[in-house]
This record gives C-alpha cells, structure tokens and sequence, in this order.
C-alpha cells in the first residue's frame, strides 16, 4: 500500500524508472549483441572465497566514494546547493522507494556505462561521459560532474579489473542507497524545523 512519502515522490520516480529501465535495456542489447558479455559478466558461478573477494571490493569501493563525497560536500558549495536541489525533488521518499530508486539508477547507469559503453570507448571516455550525465541543474558542469567522473573511474576500473559487473553494482547501489536516505533524513529534519515554530505559537 502507497504511503503519503510515496504520494509526494512518485511523479520522479516514475521518471527514474522508465529513464533507467531504459538506459538498461539499450546497455543490455548492446552487451549481447556486440561484446556477447552479458554471461560473463552477471555469472552467478562464483565459489564462497570469490564471493567474498567481489563483496570486499564492492565495500571498499563504496567506502571510498562515499568517503569523498562527504569531503566534496565539506569543501564546495556547488555540492552542497546541489545537494539540497536534490532534496526538494525527491521530497520524504519512504525506504521502500529508496531501494528501488538507487536500484534502477545502480543496474541502469553500470549496464550501459561499464558492460556496453567501456568496451568501445575505453575507461576514461566511459568515465567522462558518465560525468557529464550527472551535470548540475543548470545544465553546467559542476563539481559533482567531476565527482561523478572519480567514481566512474573507479567503477569501470572495479569492472575491468574483476569482469564482474557485481562489484560495481553493489558499490553504485550501496552509494546511491545511502547518499538518498542521508537527503531524506535532511529533509525531515527540516520539515519538522519548520513545523515547530507553528506549534509553539
């Protein structure tokens, strides 16, 4: 059953879902029909030490981006406007929409950039244009675009080096998942804030 957060959220999300399904599907044709990687890349046929050493690089990478996204936020403004930019789109997403949110963005934006783009372009024409997919809402580049250039290396790196698409899933999921709770939790920290003052009076 749809909650009131879900009500107010779902006009993007619905966006989201048909951009990212989308960018996975065309990533997916791409994969199959031209580099014949999609068996490889989402093989399941792993023992319990390579698993283990997939999941460790999929934290590690995580780790790592969202460890200089706080530094970015700290540092700039760009980022930090952006930030709450982001925050009245999304609005108070409830969790169930958060999951699936940063579940479409990871599986749609990893399929095409790293399992059909990379293998034309090569790591760092894939890792510029995923930067420029993430411009600033002004359409400029910003530091969030260069942000997301670092993280793209990273990704595509993650996937050369593994031939795994899991590990940079997992990273782009667990980063998105975060990043958007931690924008939720702001906004209803301010919601309330505002809240406050009427009750008093």
């Amino acid at each position: 059953m749809m909650t009131e957060l879900d009500k107010k959220s779902v006009p993007i999300f619905k966006v989201a879902t048909i951009f990212y399904g989308a960018m996975a599907l065309i990533g997916l044709s791409i994969a199959f029909w031209w580099h014949h990687s999609l068996q490889k890349a989402f093989s399941l046929d792993y023992n319990f030490v390579e698993w283990m050493r997939l999941l460790g690089v999929g934290v590690l990478v995580a780790g790592l981006l969202l460890i200089s996204s706080h530094f970015f936020e700290d540092w700039f403004e760009s980022f930090r406007s952006l930030r709450w930019k982001v925050m009245g789109l999304l609005g108070p997403s409830s969790i169930l929409m958060i999951i699936h949110l940063a579940l479409i963005s990871a599986f749609g934006e990893e399929i095409f950039f790293r399992l059909a783009l990379q293998p034309f372009v090569g790591l760092t024409v894939t890792s510029v244009l995923f930067g420029l997919l993430h411009l600033g809402p002004d359409g400029k580049i910003s530091m969030w675009s260069f942000w997301a250039f670092i993280a793209g290396l990273l990704l595509g790196w993650v996937y050369r080096g593994t031939e795994s698409l899991w590990p940079p899933v997992f990273s782009h999921f667990s980063v998105n998942a975060i990043s958007i709770y931690s924008i939720r939790k702001s906004y209803l920290c301010s919601e309330r804030a505002l809240e406050t003052p009427k009750r008093d009076e």
